[in-house]
């Protein structure tokens, strides 16, 4: 996959905002020794803040002078060498530097009003709040810009809409920010927006009526009419148009899903034929989008929904986004994809908060811990196999290890692999050792290896598209049928799924897996992913997870399974 590109920024704390009077002096140099400066991947705000600021980044000639630094660093240390790498490193740091970016942590309430309302200076320009997004938020972060940028910047993030819509600014916040994604770049797709299918449902729920007074909660057995929106955060890509992605994104395979992002746009696309559904099921072409227009699906790439257009009331129509989408300069980018079809060898760790939920016994604790105690065992046995496995973790798969050789960072690592008898030497035996006597203390809090992967969770996309052609939505899947080609490779028939964080027990949902002629043929595309019915209650069992590329822990352990409360 392409390499994110790293751009470095200032970032303060609001006490040293204060202690300073609001008004910092500072170089890069100094704030790098200060660690007060941060590196952050592209996202569409800073390439806008290139733009307006004709920042003088050039890839090319950046990869230029790192490769011409290497190349150096391996020459005999004299002081022209030493100078010449001083001269890079200071190219490098004009390259990567946005001096008018900047993200402050505040603790306080009234802190952060005060900044907000009078801003800070640095290095004698004047810095007024931007955004403060979802993530930001939850670390009490905000990213402040230069005021001579500010209008301008602010007008080409708005991307034309209209602003007296009614809104809670909470919400308008934190898709404001949705351009603060760290993102890849992508081309623009032909795009069809489709209303959101809400519908109702009675479920048997335990109903919780809260006691005053510390008394304890009253929880009874109750029929409720529930709301369900079935393809919350989800969209569909044709697979000719995944595919250009794809290798637009160097991915060296077809990826099943993308988490998508461009201004007001944010969810997940997963991969599925609407083109051959059109012609085949729905017997039509045309489809009406979300402002009652007729679309012609023959010429649409990507249908999104609409829980995925935050802000679609403000535009007249998606070709007046688009219009105005162009003329802020902003791209469509790519912030996650699904792996390549799961390797049949996979494990990864679980936390306390997939066991502290199940009922298990001592000799069920024993056989849950076995596969992570024989590995350690193995890799103290000197067991190559388990030492690979070991050092590899997820990439432990051999026949395909040259492909993912350069994803290995560990020059330790590399030099095992290259050759196995160097395990003989006490330096790499007690450097495994203490990796080992570190991973032997994250099992005490449940850190233990299982079978087990982590997908994104799709809801039944077959359902989708009766939805958005206007038939009868039955879907592949019935109420307690779920999809897994992984899984279902491996012929396991049931599966524990579990979502962080995970609370209370009721969470561990057992999946039955379903695999059929209609599934392989309409599911073929998805090669890695969880395909929910729209029948259950099964986003509610996952934390209240939704469609917006949320991912799901899933295994096929005997004792999860067992330990599973009914």
């Amino acid at each position: 996959m392409i390499k994110l590109q790293q751009f470095n920024v200032l970032a303060f704390t609001y006490d040293r905002l204060k202690n300073s009077k609001f008004n910092i002096n500072i170089t890069p140099l100094e704030a790098q020794q200060n660690e007060e400066l941060i590196a952050l991947a592209d996202s569409e705000v800073l390439r806008a803040i290139r733009r307006v600021t004709k920042h003088p980044f050039d890839r090319f000639m950046l990869d230029y002078y790192l490769l011409e630094k290497k190349k150096i660093t391996k020459l005999k240390n004299s002081t022209v060498n030493r100078n010449r790498i001083a001269e890079i490193n200071n190219f490098i740091m004009r390259q990567l530097f946005i001096p008018d970016y900047i993200s402050i942590t505040t603790s306080k309430k009234v802190s952060y009003k005060k900044i907000g309302r009078d801003g800070f200076y640095v290095n004698g320009v004047h810095f007024v709040r931007l955004l403060c997004g979802a993530s930001q938020a939850r670390t009490n972060r905000s990213i402040f810009v230069s005021s001579a940028i500010h209008n301008e910047l602010n007008e080409i993030l708005q991307c034309g809409c209209n602003m007296d819509i009614e809104i809670i600014a909470a919400k308008y916040s934190a898709y404001f920010a949705l351009t603060a994604s760290s993102s890849i770049r992508v081309s623009t797709p032909r795009v069809c927006v489709v209303p959101d299918k809400e519908i109702q449902m009675t479920k048997t729920v335990d109903w919780v009526d809260e006691s005053e007074n510390g008394k304890q909660d009253i929880i009874t057995r109750q029929e409720k009419e529930l709301n369900f929106n079935l393809w919350d955060g989800m969209g569909l890509i044709s697979p000719e148009f995944a595919e250009k992605w794809s290798n637009e994104l160097e991915l060296g395979y077809n990826t099943s899903a993308f988490c998508i992002r461009s201004v007001w746009v944010k969810g997940m696309c997963c991969v599925f034929d609407f083109h051959k559904f059109s012609k085949e099921i729905a017997h039509k072409n045309i489809v009406k989008d979300l402002y009652g227009n007729e679309v012609n699906i023959d010429n649409i790439d990507i249908i999104i929904s609409q829980s995925q257009f935050k802000m679609w009331s403000a535009y007249k129509s998606w070709q007046d986004y688009e219009e105005k989408l162009i003329k802020s300069g902003i791209n469509w980018g790519i912030t996650k994809i699904a792996p390549k079809e799961d390797d049949e060898k996979h494990f990864c760790r679980s936390n306390y908060q997939f066991l502290q939920v199940l009922n298990l016994n001592n000799d069920d604790l024993f056989e849950l811990c076995q596969p992570t105690i024989d590995l350690m065992n193995g890799v103290m046995g000197g067991s190559l196999e388990n030492m690979e496995l070991y050092l590899l973790g997820k990439n432990a798969k051999k026949e395909d290890l040259q492909d993912k050789w350069d994803n290995i960072r560990d020059n330790f690592t590399k030099a095992l692999l290259l050759a196995p008898e160097l395990i003989e030497d006490n330096y790499i035996y007690n450097r495994i050792v203490d990796s080992l006597n570190k991973r032997i203390r994250q099992t005490y809090i449940g850190k233990i290896l299982m079978q087990s992967n982590f997908q994104v969770l799709i809801s039944d996309p077959y359902g989708y598209c009766q939805h958005i052609f206007g038939m009868e939505i039955t879907g592949l899947l019935k109420d307690r049928e779920f999809y897994s080609n992984y899984w279902n490779r491996k012929g396991v028939s049931e599966v524990i799924a579990q979502r962080s964080p995970l609370t209370w027990r009721s969470e561990v949902n057992l999946l039955p897996l379903v695999k059929n002629e209609q599934t392989e043929d309409w599911y073929k595309y998805i090669k890695s992913g969880i395909i929910f019915n729209v029948w259950g209650v099964d986003c509610l069992l996952a934390g209240g997870a939704d469609f917006d590329f949320d991912i799901l822990y899933t295994t096929d352990n005997p004792m999860m399974i067992k330990g599973r409360y009914k």
